[in-house]
């Protein structure tokens, strides 16, 4: 068995589209609002989570991520905010400088994840119209411009393939050496390049145990063959659904769906999936687990894919009892994993549920090891 990681983090989920308990409705029951994401911080806070994940998206009228964070952070104490970006839509020195700006107000609260984008018509709804390894590689020159504008005031030019900087430099740096820690997530072969050279915390979706320890050992080459000095940690990003007893929670699960339209719930029976419109490898293996779940969803014992029937992204969550979602989470630890962010439906009664009920047996089992 692996030793397990020194410590670990638990961080939540705040939604910038709405919320609810039922899935696949044509509107949400809850509209998203500044004083909902503080509401579900400070429960986050209240039970221990470090950080809330506040996601970007642009296809469905979403809250805007920077602003919602800089207000969330103006009105909360302790709990952090991790906040998605994307390279390239905003210049990496101007987006240097306004984390360093967020952090320092924030007293160090603030974390960045990374994303570098899977689908190109939402892409292009921006005007980016990169290719996927492009995308990738601005990504890669993005962090390190601004890894190396908070470490030093010192000037620098820079002449990469998609920024051409003059004697750019930050007066003020960051709370933090080094600046706010970059969580940064991919499945394929680029992303892992990028990940091993950058990111602080590897982040992957929900998957099988065993998929999950293969990309843990790939990333983990990769780092070894680019001689990396620093260490790398390891996260999961995916959905609860606990309950008292394992019946509550598959009964939950299946009522979450209810109300889908069934047109939705045949098409996503389908194995294959065009990729004319999306490129995320990480997305494709969500599709492909997807098509291989039994007729209840299940890819295996405890793990669901029907979330991922209505939504792309972290489409996977772990279904069963208190002890059963903790132990599945533990089997995870053993691989390497030691941060989880978690969400669960809606993300306020849920926040309290897993932090009543869960962490703390895996807390508990934790400290056993």
């Amino acid at each position: 068995m692996p030793t397990p990681s020194p410590r670990l983090e638990f961080h939540w989920c705040v939604p910038v589209a709405g919320d609810g308990f039922y899935l696949g409705l044509p509107t949400w029951e809850r509209s998203p609002s500044l004083s909902y994401a503080v509401e579900i911080g400070q429960m986050a806070e209240r039970f221990g989570f470090q950080q809330v994940l506040i996601g970007m998206g642009f296809t469905h009228h979403e809250l805007e991520a920077w602003t919602l964070a800089t207000a969330f952070l103006t009105l909360t104490q302790r709990i952090g905010a991790m906040v998605a970006v994307r390279p390239g839509f905003v210049s990496a020195p101007v987006l240097a400088k306004m984390a360093v700006t967020l952090d320092r107000f924030s007293q160090g609260r603030l974390s960045l994840n990374i994303v570098t984008g899977g689908k190109p018509d939402e892409q292009a709804m921006y005007g980016d119209y990169l290719d996927h390894d492009a995308r990738y590689r601005r990504t890669q020159e993005f962090m390190e411009i601004c890894r190396r504008l908070w470490s030093s005031t010192k000037k620098f030019d820079y002449d990469g393939e998609f920024h051409k900087l003059t004697q750019t430099r930050l007066e003020t740096l960051p709370v933090n050496p080094n600046g706010p820690l970059f969580y940064f997530g991919g499945a394929s072969a680029m992303a892992v390049q990028v990940g091993a050279a950058w990111a602080d915390v590897y982040l992957m979706w929900g998957e099988p145990i065993a998929q999950i320890r293969d990309r843990i050992q790939t990333v983990n080459a990769q780092v070894k063959k680019l001689g990396r000095s620093q260490p790398i940690r390891y996260g999961l990003r995916i959905n609860l659904i606990a309950r008292s007893t394992e019946a509550e929670a598959i009964a939950t699960a299946s009522e979450m769906l209810s109300k889908v339209d069934p047109k939705i719930l045949e098409t996503a029976r389908r194995t294959e999936f065009p990729n004319t419109r999306r490129e995320s490898v990480g997305q494709g293996r969500q599709w492909e687990f997807r098509g291989q779940a039994d007729e209840n969803w299940y890819v295996e014992p405890g793990l669901w894919a029907g979330i991922s029937v209505v939504r792309s992204g972290a489409g996977m969550a772990i279904v069963g009892s208190y002890q059963q979602v903790a132990d599945r989470l533990l089997a995870y630890v053993d691989l390497g994993i030691s941060v989880f962010i978690l969400s669960g439906y809606p993300h306020l009664e849920e926040c309290e549920n897993v932090g009543r009920y869960v962490l703390p047996l895996v807390r508990e089992g934790y400290l056993a090891r």
